[in-house]
């Protein structure tokens, strides 16, 4: 089973889970994490890891 990235649809079986400012608590394939970092358009998660299974 595998899980799709909250931005593209790309299924991946690791993601990147992240903050958004518009989407809330996503889960992002690592393309779309580094396009959404480079917009300023994710807040920091409060302890544990970023990484999703």
């Amino acid at each position: 089973m595998s899980l799709k990235c909250a931005i593209c649809g790309k299924e991946e079986y690791t993601l990147l889970r992240a903050n958004h400012k518009e989407l809330g608590t996503i889960k992002l394939c690592t393309v779309c994490w580094s396009k959404e970092q480079s917009k300023n358009k994710l807040l920091s998660l409060e302890g544990g890891s970023c990484c999703c299974r």
